[in-house]
C-alpha cells in the first residue's frame, strides 16, 4: 500500500514538472559579443525588463525560464538600447538579426506572428526611407518647380501604394494578432467636410468625425493589446486630445471606454485603475469629480474585484471625503470661534456676494507667501461683495494671532482654541495649508485650491457676467 502512495505522488510530481511551461527565446545578433542582452514586456504606460542573457563570442543569446510570456509585445536590448520588437505567440521563438540593420535582416521561427510582423516591418522600413529621400528633395525645391511637383507626386503615389499593402496585408493575415495590433495604430481618414447651409465648409466636422471614428479599427475585446505599445498611447491620445479637459465631458469619456472594455477583464482593470490614479492626483481645477464619480459608480458598486478589503476601505473613505467638497457643490458648514474664543462663527452666517474660504496656518511656509497676496486682493474687492472666512488651522493661536495682527487681516478670522474642537479638518479635507475655496452667495463651490493670481482673474471673470447680467 505504500509503495503503491509513493508511485501516485511520482507521477503525480512528473505530471506537474512536464506541465509547467518553459519559455525559451533564442537571439543571435551579429555585431554584438560578449555583452548582456535584455528582454522587456509592454503593460500599459510602461516597459518592464522581464530575463537577462548572456551573449557569447558569436552574438547567441538564450532567454529561459520555468515561466510563461504572456501573449503581447516584446523587445530585446542592449544597454539602454532597443534592437528589436517582437510579438509572443509561442513559447520558442528564434530571433536572428544584425546590429546593423535589426528589421531588413531579420529571420525568425517559431509560431506565425512574428512572420506577419516582420513583413510589414520591412516593407514599411523600406517605404520610410524613399520618403526620407523625396521629403528631403522637396524641401530643398523650390515650390512650384518641376522637381517640388515631381516630389510631391511621387509622395503622394507612395502614401497610396502603403494604403494598398496595409489593406491587401489585413486581409491577407485577417484574424493574426498583428494585424489587431496595426488596426489599434490606424487613425481615422476624414472625407471632405460637407456643406453647411450657408454653403460654407462645416469647420468642425474633422475633429467631430475624427473624435468619432477614433477607435474604428481598435478590438476591445482583445486582452493582449494592453501589452502592447498600442493601448496607452491611443488611450491617452483619446482622452487628453480629443476631450474638452472639464469634469463633466472627462466622466463621460472615461464611462464610454470603460463600457466598451466591460467583456476585456485585463483591459478593463488597468484602465480603471489608471485613471482613477490620474484623477485623483489631476492638477486640474475640479478634476476629482472624475475620481469620485469612478469610485462611487465603479468601485463602490463591485465592478473592480481586486481590490481587497482594506484597499476598498481607503478609497472609499476617499471618496466619501470628496464628495461633499466638488465644485458646484453646496460647501458644508464651518464652524469655529473668533480669535477672542468668546463667539461662534459660522460659514452659513456670512452674508456677501462671494466668499473665499481660506484654511491656513501661520507656520506654513506657503501661507507665509499667500496670504499678505490674499490681503492686497481682499483690500482690492471687498467693496465688490466680497468677504473671506480666514480660518486657522494651528490648535494654538498664539502665532496665528499675531500674524493676523502683523498684517492687518481684517477679515473674517476664526479657529480652534481652548476646549473647543471643530471638525472642519475631516469635513473639508484639509491635508496640506493653505486651502482657498470661493463659495457663491449661496455657499455653493465654484472654485476651490487655486494659487492667489488665478483666484483675482476667476473673480474679475465673475464680476464681468455679473455686470453685464445687470445691463441685460
Amino acid at each position: 500500500m505504500k509503495k503503491i502512495y509513493l508511485l501516485s505522488l511520482l507521477v503525480l510530481w512528473i505530471s506537474l514538472s512536464f506541465a509547467q511551461e518553459k519559455y525559451s527565446i533564442k537571439v543571435k545578433i551579429d555585431g554584438f559579443k560578449d555583452t548582456t542582452a535584455f528582454m522587456s514586456y509592454f503593460y500599459g504606460k510602461g516597459q518592464y525588463y522581464k530575463d537577462t542573457a548572456s551573449i557569447d563570442s558569436k552574438g547567441f543569446a538564450h532567454f529561459s525560464k520555468k515561466d510563461t510570456l504572456e501573449e503581447g509585445m516584446y523587445s530585446i536590448l542592449i544597454g539602454s538600447n532597443k534592437i528589436f520588437d517582437f510579438l509572443v505567440d509561442n513559447q520558442e521563438l528564434s530571433f536572428t538579426t544584425s546590429k546593423s540593420a535589426p528589421i531588413q535582416d531579420m529571420k525568425t521561427k517559431g509560431g506565425q506572428e512574428n512572420i506577419y510582423f516582420y513583413e510589414y516591418l520591412k516593407f514599411l522600413n523600406a517605404k520610410q526611407k524613399v520618403a526620407s529621400e523625396l521629403k528631403e528633395t522637396k524641401e530643398k525645391s523650390e515650390p512650384g518647380s518641376e522637381a517640388y511637383k515631381n516630389a510631391t507626386k511621387s509622395i503622394d503615389e507612395l502614401d497610396e501604394e502603403v494604403k494598398v499593402f496595409l489593406n491587401d496585408f489585413s486581409k491577407r493575415h485577417k484574424g493574426s494578432f498583428t494585424v489587431t495590433f496595426l488596426n489599434a495604430l490606424q487613425a481615422p481618414e476624414v472625407p471632405e467636410p460637407p456643406l453647411l447651409e450657408n454653403g460654407a465648409k462645416d469647420s468642425l466636422f474633422a475633429f467631430k468625425y475624427f473624435k468619432e471614428h477614433f477607435f474604428d479599427g481598435f478590438d476591445f475585446t482583445d486582452d493582449r493589446l494592453i501589452r502592447t505599445a498600442a493601448f496607452y498611447e491611443k488611450i491617452s491620445y483619446y482622452m487628453d486630445k480629443l476631450n474638452v479637459q472639464v469634469p463633466d465631458t472627462i466622466i463621460k469619456a472615461c464611462d464610454f471606454l470603460l463600457s466598451k472594455m466591460a467583456n476585456s477583464p485585463e483591459m478593463f482593470k488597468y484602465t480603471l485603475n489608471n485613471f482613477t490614479s490620474k484623477y485623483e492626483k489631476s492638477e486640474l481645477m475640479g478634476m476629482d469629480a472624475a475620481f469620485v464619480h469612478l469610485g462611487k459608480n465603479y468601485y463602490m458598486k463591485g465592478k473592480a474585484p481586486w481590490m481587497t478589503d482594506k484597499q476598498m476601505k481607503k478609497l472609499s473613505e476617499r471618496v466619501k471625503a470628496l464628495d461633499p467638497l466638488l465644485i458646484g457643490k453646496k460647501a458644508p458648514n464651518l464652524i469655529v470661534r473668533d480669535t477672542a474664543q468668546k463667539k461662534m462663527l459660522q460659514l452659513y452666517d456670512i452674508e456677501a456676494k462671494y466668499t473665499i474660504v481660506y484654511i491656513w496656518s501661520p507656520d506654513c511656509g506657503h501661507c507665509k507667501e499667500a496670504t499678505p497676496k490674499l490681503k492686497k486682493l481682499y483690500d482690492k474687492v471687498k467693496s465688490r461683495g466680497v468677504e473671506v472666512f480666514g480660518v486657522g488651522n494651528d490648535f494654538e493661536n498664539e502665532h496665528w494671532i499675531d500674524f493676523i495682527n502683523k498684517h492687518d487681516l481684517n477679515w473674517i478670522n476664526g479657529s480652534d482654541g481652548g476646549d473647543f474642537r471643530s471638525n472642519f479638518r475631516d469635513t473639508w479635507d484639509v491635508y496640506s495649508t493653505p486651502q482657498t475655496y470661493l463659495l457663491d452667495e449661496n455657499k455653493v463651490i465654484l472654485s476651490k485650491k487655486m494659487d492667489i493670481p488665478s483666484l483675482e482673474n476667476l473673480l474679475e471673470y465673475f464680476f464681468k457676467q455679473d455686470e453685464k447680467e445687470k445691463n441685460e
